[in-house]
């Protein structure tokens, strides 16, 4: 890629491997945010959106047979722009919380990658999203600089705060990154929380109340420490609302929901077979890439983390004990000791 970015045509572009249809794309979001085009087509975009919102319902009805219930929208009307905080579990979030809320909003997708030549990807640009190469720190800062202005500009924005598909066995929410936080924090904008749920093809979506950030209350002394409870308390609620999405399913019997080990697996491998590779025929994500994206609490590890050093013992008499039957450790480990033990 020549240092002296210069746009191509979109016949040009198909030529371009994958790869360097990434660094072009890459290069074409700095060259644009340099030179103030990155908000292009705010007004016409606004008004497309009813047509992509018909389009994104008949495709949920009528192609991909899936059902919607929103079980509660308590949020209130507000006279600036909002960050509506979506939890994530799949391919399917961004459609279905799209026809919940209604409003045109430009979601940000950290998978550029996965859009670029996909019909998701067209419709997106059709509809405005911010794009974000997660592993480069420059297109990361483009990318909350570009979401700010938008904000300015009285658009709403969509993001993940999870960073990444929740697929755990056992937490509503995944720890928040901050950045939902500061921009709400320096634009003033409320938060709306929502709660997304997929049993096979029905899917229920929970809105909560507008969560406020009150920047009144921020020194440069208190900053970090304000936005890590106020992040705590977003997280907080969001798993609320997923509980509540739980309570209004009707209660299933133990006896028939068959092994936990077995039904977690049919879970993560159903939600990431979901998302194929067109060209690979594989997921685009896999167990380590969730692991990898997550936000990284400090003194805080993953059960699995705090256990791994299981893999590089040899079994001996000596220490035979470690390897005792434990129903209290994660079942990622339990795999890993009975494959040493069989191995023996």
């Amino acid at each position: 890629m020549n240092k002296e970015f210069k746009p191509l045509s979109f016949w040009r572009e198909l030529l371009l491997k994958d790869d360097e249809l990434c660094e072009y794309y890459l290069q074409k979001r700095k060259y644009e945010f340099e030179n103030g085009k990155i908000l292009k087509g705010l007004g016409w975009r606004d008004k497309l959106h009813p047509v992509l919102l018909s389009l994104i319902r008949l495709n949920r009805k009528f192609i991909a047979k899936q059902n919607l219930t929103v079980i509660n929208d308590k949020r209130i009307k507000s006279d600036k722009p909002v960050i509506y905080a979506i939890t994530h579990m799949g391919m399917y979030d961004y459609q279905i919380v799209c026809e919940a809320i209604k409003d045109h909003q430009y979601p940000f997708a950290g998978d550029p990658e996965t859009m670029y030549r996909s019909g998701d990807g067209l419709l997106l640009s059709l509809n405005g999203l911010i794009y974000c190469d997660t592993n480069s720190k420059e297109d990361r800062h483009i990318a909350l600089e570009t979401s700010k202005q938008l904000l300015k500009n009285n658009e709403n924005l969509l993001i993940y705060p999870e960073g990444i598909w929740n697929l755990t066995s056992n937490l509503l929410s995944l720890p928040l990154f901050p950045g939902i936080i500061n921009m709400a924090l320096e634009t003033g904008c409320d938060i709306i929380p929502v709660a997304v749920e997929q049993y096979d093809k029905d899917f229920y979506v929970n809105i909560g109340e507008n969560f406020k950030i009150n920047g009144s209350e921020v020194t440069e002394e208190n900053k970090k420490n304000y936005i890590d409870n106020q992040r705590e308390n977003l997280r907080n609620i969001l798993a609320s609302l997923k509980w509540e999405i739980y309570e209004s399913r009707s209660i299933e019997e133990r006896k028939n929901l068959g092994s936990y080990e077995d039904e977690l697996k049919k879970f993560v491998d159903t939600r990431l077979n979901e998302w194929i590779n067109p060209k690979t025929k594989k997921p685009y994500y896999n167990e380590k890439i969730l692991k990898e994206r997550r936000f990284k609490e400090k003194n805080i590890c993953f059960p699995e983390d705090v256990y791994s050093y299981i893999k590089n013992i040899k079994l001996s008499k000596d220490n035979a004990f470690i390897f005792k039957k434990d129903d209290s450790l994660p079942i990622i480990i339990q795999k890993e000791i009975k494959e040493k033990l069989k191995s023996r």
